[in-house]
């Protein structure tokens, strides 16, 4: 009985085990399918990225191909400005040879006023910055010499007149006349010659005159003091015309000629220009700045020019560019459109509404040869560019920089 059902169990245990085992291959067939849709699935998408990874593969092509595109809210915030690349003829492009200079007196134009006879100083009618007419007072000088020149000029007239119509009559005018020019020699004039031959009234004090009409730049003496014949009181000047010395480097020298015109600019007044031309040319260079000074007559009727300024200026001359060029016309950009990446310069060109496309630039120094102040705001374009083209004057570094952030986000 016992070995009876132990039979039955094995048996019974035999069948599931066989059961099992006939079970095990319907398993595998349902999941096969299973996998091998798993497979065909994964095989249809393998040649496409998820959405995520398509956007930035587009996005990746779009920086290789150096363009931006801005929305419009960030267009309008960038203050971006877009204007046409024109063609400008080479005389209105250049900017001329532009150096430093600064304003002096012209020499033909400036004096030192002093006595003509020794004596001591009793007044001085005038002071530093006074402006002064031609023939007027600027000093009083008690001379023994002028008090002695008076006396003979008196004396002589007298003599002159009582030896009128006698023998003796030539020999006393010509007394006369010589006491007259002692006293011209002094700094007297026809008029004062007048009044003292016909009245016999002697002067206590000499009269020092301004030579010309101009301002008192320098005063160089005290009331009381001892002075002798030409020693200075003041320095006079005339600056209703002025020179303007501009300091020209060596290489600059085959551009400078006489008459050339030039425009001066100063910091004072910047709204103002004032026009001149070159008048004469220093022989000597300066061996330290290794410049030479071309001299420039300015007329200065309202006297903004005034002695010491610095100032700058521009002298006519073809530009550097236009000097390499046998072309009547040069592309001219402003600087502000000019980005810098290392030795490379490139602007931005609008190919699309609020899109830009980096463009690689060749440019030049629109200054003439040895300018050393640059020509501010613009420069020539020798490659890259034609006229027409639109590219972006301002807010070329904005479009930089969101070209930038693509970039970095795309390496990531």
């Amino acid at each position: 009985m016992t070995d009876g059902w132990m039979g039955m169990i094995r048996r019974a245990a035999r069948l599931a085990l066989v059961a099992a085992l006939l079970a095990l291959p319907a398993c595998g067939d349902d999941a096969a399918p299973e996998t091998k849709a798993g497979r065909t699935e994964s095989a249809d998408h393998a040649g496409e990225p998820a959405n995520g990874e398509a956007e930035h593969a587009g996005e990746d092509e779009h920086a290789e191909q150096g363009r931006v595109t801005l929305t419009e809210a960030a267009y309008r915030t960038a203050g971006i400005q877009v204007e046409p690349v024109v063609a400008e003829g080479v005389a209105a492009a250049g900017s001329g040879l532009q150096v430093p200079g600064q304003v002096e007196f012209e020499p033909e134009r400036v004096a030192v006023v002093s006595p003509r006879a020794a004596g001591r100083i009793e007044r001085l009618v005038v002071v530093e910055g006074d402006r002064v007419r031609a023939g007027q007072t600027v000093a009083l000088i008690s001379s023994r010499e002028f008090l002695t020149a008076q006396n003979d000029l008196v004396q002589a007239v007298r003599r002159a007149r009582v030896l009128a119509g006698t023998r003796d009559a030539a020999g006393a005018d010509a007394l006369a006349d010589a006491a007259r020019r002692r006293l011209r020699l002094l700094g007297v004039g026809d008029g004062a010659l007048g009044r003292i031959a016909s009245t016999g009234e002697i002067g206590a004090l000499m009269p020092v005159p301004a030579p010309f009409s101009g301002s008192i730049v320098e005063a160089r003496a005290l009331a009381g003091q001892a002075v002798e014949a030409g020693t200075p009181l003041f320095t006079i000047a005339d600056l209703s015309s002025v020179d303007v010395a501009a300091e020209v480097p060596e290489r600059s020298m085959p551009l400078l000629r006489i008459g050339q015109r030039a425009t001066i600019t100063l910091a004072a007044y910047p709204a103002l220009r004032f026009e001149g031309r070159v008048e004469r040319l220093r022989d000597q260079l300066d061996p330290a700045t290794r410049t030479v000074r071309a001299i420039i007559h300015v007329p200065n009727p309202e006297r903004a020019l005034r002695p010491g300024m610095f100032a700058g200026v521009t002298l006519d001359a073809p530009a550097e560019a236009a000097l390499r060029t046998d072309a009547a016309t040069l592309l001219v950009i402003p600087e502000t459109a000019l980005v810098t990446e290392g030795e490379a310069r490139y602007v931005f060109v609008e190919v699309a509404p609020r899109t830009f496309e980096r463009r690689a630039v060749e440019v030049e120094a629109l200054s003439a040869p040895g300018s050393t102040v640059p020509a501010v705001g613009r420069v020539a374009v020798r490659a890259g560019l034609t006229a027409g083209e639109r590219i972006a004057v301002s807010g070329a570094f904005t479009l930089k920089s969101e070209m930038g952030k693509a970039g970095f986000e795309h390496g990531h």
